[in-house]
């Protein structure tokens, strides 16, 4: 005897949706696209910032026999400075790179395999939390720079001015602190994997 055989249940088909919701949805997704002529914005601000950078080195070359030659203090402290200023301006072209490039991969569109292959390594695995834990360091990055700035000013630098840069630095740094544990918490077997490699 025989017993009949069961069909395996299948999920019941969602409802269709209106046309009208398919358009709104489309739109919606289709609004991703805005990202590109704000990249674009960030980019010729990047060029700016590129240039301005290029000519601050153009006017230190044009100092630099004289800063080489000279064994004053003072002439050693303004190196420092320039070379402090110039590492901030570094520091802000790499934000806005990883912004431009992360924002790009995230939200917009995926580069091509090659391109993927030939960038960092943290494009390949981006994701929102791990931009984020970036883009914090980056900013960390940056305030530390202006704390150092303040301490080799030659100008006085008032309290309140010191104690907001000093704020703001905790603040980058304990937020992304956070987004970090965030990330690690939510992505285990990636923690665990790179620690056996």
């Amino acid at each position: 005897m025989t017993t009949p055989q069961t069909q395996p249940e299948t999920a019941p088909n969602p409802p269709p949706q209106p046309e009208k919701t398919k358009l709104l949805d489309r739109m919606i997704f289709e609004t991703r696209w805005v990202l590109y002529p704000m990249n674009a914005g960030l980019m010729v601000a990047l060029t700016i910032y590129l240039l301005k950078f290029l000519y601050q080195v153009f006017i230190l070359l044009g100092h630099a026999p004289a800063l080489i030659t000279t064994t004053s203090a003072e002439h050693d402290h303004e190196l420092l400075v320039i070379i402090v200023s110039l590492l901030d301006q570094a520091m802000i072209c790499s934000l806005l790179i990883m912004t431009i490039v992360g924002g790009h991969q995230i939200y917009v569109r995926r580069f091509q395999e090659q391109l993927s292959n030939q960038g960092p390594y943290w494009l390949r695995r981006v994701d929102t939390i791990v931009l984020k834990v970036k883009l914090g360091l980056a900013f960390t990055g940056v305030s530390s720079v202006v704390i150092l700035k303040d301490c080799i000013s030659s100008a006085v630098v008032p309290t309140q001015v010191w104690v907001t840069h000093v704020v703001i630095h905790a603040v980058f740094l304990g937020t992304t602190l956070v987004t970090a544990i965030v990330w690690r918490i939510m992505h285990p077997h990636d923690s665990q994997d790179k620690s056996a490699k």
